[in-house]
């Protein structure tokens, strides 16, 4: 079977507005005839026509609509791994707007060590299509409100996924502090025997329903004090048994296929009681993190992965460069770092170094004394030309360099 024959369209995505708004404008029409209303009337609707709730986890009612309304109009489609709270928004009784947060996969220390436990991650939200724009951002925000006022939670961190081309725009109105891209798993993986089960992180290997699978492939009967939800106690389950369970996981991940993901762009809202407490913990947050005071918001939605066999991208020959990324004809500077030769060309940091580990023939220099590589592009574009003819001598049947570097006739 083709894993490719059911990859989802937001994974072949590539146009210049986010997949969140692709959806919004695919489910229009289905969304106003479900409300029964007309769109003159939506487009005179005001942030302050809804009502904003938080719904607590046993009204499984409610719990079963938010499920429902995220898979439809999130665009990862379904809910988060460890939900904690929700909020929502209704119009007249009607679900218009959806906020899930979740327990983060690991916390962070950018309030300090002793602040750990008090982050949030903002893991899902949507709202529906003929919703007024402004309606996700008073969302977000009252659920902050919200949770600082009746939870010990301070700080709330959220990721904007470059893969459905998303910039963070708003978190950027709501004036969340800006962390960089930097975040998020580099790979996913998909099982060739379940392919309709799509993409997934390399968590799924670990989970605990994942091992109870194993298990049961190998025979072995999980005891009930094994695991309690979603943690698994390794110290209860013999040396022997546990090496056959790490074992499977490891060959089922071997047997899955790969793709490389692109890092996502992180934000954070920090937040008191109190207008003391609030400039208390922004102090704390400039005192340990100065290097991520003040960072410019992406205003760019950078290069398209996904309209070019994104999941082959980084594991590619490089030969050439792909067309979405050129660096201008006019090079400012002879050297460039190993991060920007990866972001003008569109090629994996990782390949860039496997290469300078691995081909005597890569060109670059160490500078400084922590030995920091550099790369000076023309030579690099010649590198890349003797490689693409090289490959085309031995009956791969590449196209010629020129025609790999044509600027996008």
């Amino acid at each position: 079977m083709d894993v490719h024959q059911n990859t989802h369209p937001k994974f072949t995505y590539q146009k210049n507005h986010c997949y969140q708004f692709e959806i919004r404008q695919t489910n229009l029409e289905s969304d106003l005839k479900e409300a029964n209303l007309s769109l003159d009337v939506t487009e005179n609707l005001k942030v302050s026509d809804f009502e904003f709730r938080f719904i607590p986890k046993d009204d499984q009612i409610t719990c079963k609509q938010i499920k429902a309304f995220i898979e439809k109009h999130e665009w990862l489609g379904k809910m988060p791994h460890r939900p904690t709270h929700r909020f929502i928004a209704t119009y007249k009784g009607v679900l218009a707007g959806v906020i899930v947060m979740a327990t983060p996969n690991a916390f962070s220390n950018l309030l300090g060590a002793k602040n750990r436990d008090k982050e949030k991650l903002i893991s899902r939200g949507a709202c529906i299509s003929w919703s007024p724009k402004n309606l996700a951002s008073s969302l977000i925000m009252f659920s902050i409100c919200w949770m600082v006022k009746h939870t010990e939670y301070r700080f709330f961190s959220a990721y904007s996924d470059t893969e459905a081309r998303e910039l963070g725009t708003i978190y950027q109105a709501c004036n969340f502090i800006y962390l960089g891209q930097n975040s998020g798993a580099r790979y996913e993986y998909l099982d060739p025997k379940r392919a309709d089960k799509g993409w997934f992180s390399d968590r799924n290997f670990r989970k605990t329903t994942s091992f109870k699978k194993y298990a049961e492939g190998l025979n072995i009967f999980w005891q009930k004090d094994w695991s309690y939800r979603d943690k698994i106690f390794w110290d209860k389950i013999p040396d022997h048994v546990q090496k056959r369970l790490k074992a499977a996981a490891k060959e089922h991940q071997k047997n899955c296929q790969r793709r490389p993901v692109p890092r996502k762009h992180k934000y954070v809202y920090i937040q008191g009681k109190s207008k003391k407490e609030t400039k208390r913990l922004h102090q704390t947050f400039r005192d340990l993190n100065p290097k991520l005071v003040d960072l410019p918001y992406p205003k760019s939605r950078g290069p398209n992965f996904c309209g070019r066999s994104k999941d082959r991208i980084l594991e590619q020959q490089l030969t050439g460069r792909p067309d979405s990324w050129w660096p201008s004809k006019e090079v400012s500077k002879k050297f460039y770092t190993i991060k920007e030769v990866s972001s003008m060309y569109g090629i994996g940091q990782w390949l860039l170094y496997s290469h300078i580990k691995s081909d005597p023939s890569f060109p670059h220099i160490n500078v400084g004394l922590k030995k920091r590589y550099m790369i000076e592009l023309h030579e690099f574009d010649s590198w890349l030309r003797s490689r693409n003819k090289s490959r085309i001598s031995v009956g791969h049947d590449l196209p010629e360099a020129n025609d790999l570097m044509e600027v996008g006739r």
